[in-house]
């Protein structure tokens, strides 16, 4: 309900901000509209609150968030136009000291420097809507159209050559629930079988909606990669249900099945004659509902993980959280598999445009001759993406010799 609140809230200052940048815009039949879509937006978050067996239709939940993504971006475009207009406004009232122009009068070429920027702001206030619209079609379109197949070499020094051409399918932030449904997860794993990776992992953030539970750990265990599939927690399974996550899992590998979860531990395989160690570590939340991360909580999933590990092993990490690719360079990893960013859902031109929100947001990086690989994430909670399209990434070893560059 807090949300539903926010939204109303958010839907009210849009549409004072639209009066204010284009009168007529929220005039006569355009206002009705206006005022119905926002209810019918509310309507529609509100559902899962009062009515759980109601089943809300997909297009329907794609027009709530297309509807609140559009009036967000409303607020944030259109605010500073009418700052600066009212700016402007009141430079128009002060009396100038000299004239630009040596044939205009002063306050005649004052004034027509005022109405010409004044002009050109109540010009970019129109386009406001049509930005907000525009953008948020965009972003729909590129959170629904489904995910790409990527492919990433890694040239780790120093890898045995038992090891090269190793390959290693990720799927991470699935998020199963209101947009991402099984039939996704399961392409997405038979996605992974057709590139023919030797190992399957997921990296957290497998599930939103437990009513769906049974139908994802079937898609995971279509899988059919030689060393079967490795998966950890991310936040979301923490928030959503941690025990019945839990449970689904231990119940498929009773069940004979190929997945296996990594909870603060490792598992061993063998690969042409090579010992491989992949470590699994936990989420590290601050309470079931908590979003702070804690350096001692991932300190100690390093501790009780990296466990057993022997110089003669090539050191894989698996980690929801990026961050954690620090701690796991200090004790061998050679590779780390993160996701949990999305990769921030928006860039241009390769650059996420929230970069500074988290230390590793996506991609490749190097620490000396360890790496770290950032998936921009396989689904989404929320189905806006600009320029981050969700991928189903398909990692292959090489060994190569001397030291690792830096970040490419």
């Amino acid at each position: 309900m807090v949300r539903a609140l926010i939204f109303l809230l958010v839907y009210v200052a849009a549409g004072a901000t639209l009066k204010s940048l284009w009168p007529t815009l929220t005039r006569g039949w355009r206002a009705w509209a206006l005022a119905g879509g926002s209810v019918l937006a509310l309507g529609l978050l509100l559902v899962p609150f009062v009515a759980h067996t109601v089943d809300v239709p997909l297009i329907a939940r794609i027009f709530a968030v297309g509807w609140s993504i559009s009036a967000i971006i409303v607020l944030l475009a259109g605010i500073p136009v009418l700052l600066l207009r009212r700016w402007v406004d009141g430079r128009s009232r002060k009396t100038p000291e000299a004239a630009p122009l040596l044939d205009v009068p002063p306050a005649t070429a004052s004034l027509t420097g005022v109405m010409s920027r004044r002009t050109l702001l109540t010009n970019a206030g129109r386009a406001v809507p049509m930005l907000a619209v525009g953008t948020s079609t965009a972003g729909l379109a590129g959170g629904s159209t489904g995910f790409k197949v990527k492919t990433v070499e890694v040239r780790l020094p120093g890898l045995p050559a038992a090891m090269d051409g190793f390959r290693i399918g990720q799927i991470t932030d699935v998020h199963v629930g209101n947009f991402i449904d099984t039939q996704y997860l399961r392409d997405a794993v038979t996605a992974m079988n057709e590139a023919q990776v030797d190992l399957q992992v997921m990296t957290g953030d497998l599930i939103d909606d437990l009513e769906q539970l049974d139908g994802t750990m079937a898609a995971l265990e279509t899988c059919k990669a030689p060393h079967g599939m490795l998966a950890i927690l991310g936040n979301h399974e923490h928030w959503r249900g941690l025990d019945e996550v839990v449970a689904a899992y231990e119940a498929s590998r009773a069940r004979g099945g190929p997945v296996r979860l990594l909870v603060d531990e490792s598992h061993t395989l063998e690969h042409a004659g090579q010992r491989v160690r992949v470590v699994g570590v936990d989420y590290p939340i601050s309470g079931r509902r908590g979003m702070r991360v804690k350096l001692e909580r991932m300190l100690e999933s390093a501790e009780k993980a990296f466990q057993g590990a022997s110089p003669d092993e090539v050191l894989l990490c698996l980690t929801h959280h990026p961050d954690f690719f620090d701690l796991a360079a200090e004790r061998g990893a050679r590779l780390t598999l993160a996701g949990h960013t999305h990769g921030g859902q928006v860039a241009f031109f390769g650059l996420p445009v929230f970069w500074f929100v988290f230390q590793y947001m996506l991609g490749r990086y190097r620490r000396g001759d360890h790496q770290l690989y950032v998936s921009g994430g396989t689904g989404h909670w929320l189905p806006f993406r600009i320029g981050v399209a969700p991928e189903v990434t398909v990692l292959t070893l090489r060994a190569v010799e001397g030291s690792a560059a830096r970040r490419s």
